[in-house]
């Protein structure tokens, strides 16, 4: 290789080296970042955020810390940060700028989220907030602090209060067992006798052991459930009584007007209203009706003393008794000749013919004393006028 091919190559090389430490200076300082104007935040506390920490819109780097400041002379948001970022962040009314976590081992970022809507207003300051670290989130949490917080030390307290109780043999069952030798020996007794229970059962003995353990009484028992299983048939279907009292609307429908007019029925005699209203109510008419009782019961004790009118002489004169005996013999005999044709009201009563005679004579008999008595007017007549003469 000559001289000059040799310089050539040098010369290459070492523009080559300036171009790409250019390029490297460009790219990899804040060279490359001050193509956009710098962004300014405010916060509360900067969060152990460092110069040159990332800027991430939306999860994505688009640059890096520039500067923090601590401005004395306000009073709110004292820490200003300044943010170089490579590209617009199209930042809106409802932008977000906050303090990150970048892992759980350490590290801080800028997170950004533009939001959506109107852009941000110019000479308007942008404010962002700042996360608490993981490892000191966990323990506000588990110190009580925030309102999860507030709830797990609710409920710690309310279990640590549930033990208490539960260990407290004046206040549970559980704590009396656990500290109290007489209430554990109740309860072992208890299940020794539970045990003879089982036992007794096992060998049969006893009604419920009879039931488990022998067979008859076990084949009756079931047959009696069948029994039963029948009879519930039987009171599903409307073909007797008590089924259809049970499954007949019509008849249910019977019942309830019944049941509403003897509720009808016994308001009416609460009232006072009409005969058993009066007797329930009128103490006048109960008064009558129980003179009208020892009436009846004087008139029934008089009936049966023979000394005490005629009723009582029927009933209780055996001379009397006789005497009805007779004349009712008397009259059976009588009706008895009526019906054998015997005598002339027999004959009038039994002989169609002569009835009808009877009758006629009768209506003779009848016509003569209608013509007496249309003749004695002239009669009369005739008497006045030969005596005048």
């Amino acid at each position: 290789m000559n001289r000059m091919q040799r310089d050539t190559v040098l010369g290459i090389v070492f523009f080559g080296t300036l171009a790409f430490l250019l390029w490297a200076t460009v790219n990899l300082t804040d060279v490359s970042l001050g193509k956009r104007p710098p962004l300014q935040v405010f916060f509360s506390d900067a969060g152990g955020i460092r110069v040159g920490d990332p800027v991430l819109l939306l999860g994505k780097p688009v640059g890096k810390v520039s500067q923090i400041d601590f401005l004395r002379e306000r009073q709110q948001r004292r820490m200003r940060l300044t943010l170089l970022a490579q590209e617009d962040l199209a930042l809106t009314e409802k932008a977000r700028v906050e303090i990150q976590d970048s892992g759980v081992l350490g590290g801080k970022q800028i997170y950004i989220d533009p939001g959506q809507g109107s852009d941000w207003p110019q000479g308007r300051e942008l404010e962002g907030t700042t996360t608490g670290n993981a490892l000191a989130s966990a323990g506000k949490f588990f110190d009580g602090e925030g309102p999860s917080g507030k709830e797990l030390k609710d409920a710690l307290t309310e279990i640590r209060l549930f033990f208490q109780n539960l260990n407290n043999p004046e206040t549970s069952s559980v704590g009396a067992l656990i500290n109290r030798r007489d209430l554990y020996d109740e309860v072992e007794t208890a299940v020794k006798s539970v045990n003879r229970l089982l036992d007794a059962v096992k060998n049969g003995e006893g009604f419920l052991g009879s039931i488990i353990m022998n067979k008859t009484l076990r084949d009756d028992s079931a047959r009696f459930v069948a029994n039963l299983a029948t009879v519930s048939d039987q009171l599903n279907r409307t073909n007797n009584a008590l089924g259809r009292l049970l499954n007949d609307k019509e008849m249910s429908d019977h019942l309830a007007r019944l049941a509403y007019n003897l509720d009808a029925i016994a308001n009416r005699a609460a009232e006072g209203r009409g005969i058993v209203g009066r007797l329930v109510n009128d103490e006048a008419l109960a008064d009558q009706l129980t003179t009208a009782i020892e009436s009846l019961a004087s008139v029934l004790q008089k009936a049966n003393d023979p000394t005490a009118g005629a009723i009582g002489a029927a009933l209780g004169d055996q001379e009397l008794k006789n005497d009805l005996r007779g004349v009712v013999a008397n009259l059976r005999s009588v009706t008895a000749k009526l019906d054998e044709g015997k005598g002339l009201l027999s004959v009038l009563i039994n002989d169609e013919d002569m009835g009808i005679r009877f009758r006629r004579i009768l209506t003779q008999v009848s016509r003569a004393l209608e013509d007496a008595r249309e003749a004695a007017p002239i009669g009369n007549f005739v008497q006045v006028l030969f005596g005048a003469f």
